[in-house]
């Protein structure tokens, strides 16, 4: 995929690329599609560590991510909603999809911001496979 096709399926706003990975952030259509067209898109922060621009640009699945987005994260929903007890009412909305050549995602994880936490500010992160298939395990990570 060339760069240019990239940025134009993800409605790209910034591409950077550091010595340690490629970061991009898009700019999609909310599922709520508020009709307050400026409230309606929602920006979705992509990074790929340890990356290079033109392995990013040479990695087959992001156009099949694209299409699959709503339901990817309608399902790793439904997995953090099992693991966090029914008293504690949390919005959980999409803000990053990562990916790591170390693997430590799998094929890449999306990334939910909590916000404050007893523990610090926690995310919330569910791995999928290269086959699109969601890991069990949650993952909770605190800054």
């Amino acid at each position: 995929m060339r760069k240019l096709e990239l940025m134009t399926l993800w409605n790209v706003e910034s591409w950077s690329e550091e010595p340690y990975g490629v970061y991009f952030v898009s700019r999609r259509l909310g599922i709520n599609r508020l009709e307050n067209e400026g409230q309606a898109f929602q920006k979705l922060n992509i990074s790929c560590t340890n990356y290079t621009e033109a392995e990013v640009l040479s990695l087959p699945m992001w156009e099949q991510l694209y299409v699959q987005l709503d339901k990817l994260d309608k399902l790793a929903q439904e997995l953090i909603e099992q693991e966090i007890p029914q008293e504690e009412s949390i919005v959980l909305i999409l803000t990053d999809i990562m990916l790591d050549k170390s693997g430590c995602y799998d094929a890449f994880a999306l990334g939910y911001d909590v916000g404050e936490s007893p523990a610090g500010h926690l995310y919330i992160l569910v791995s999928f496979d290269e086959d699109f298939t969601a890991q069990q395990d949650v993952i909770y990570e605190t800054l």
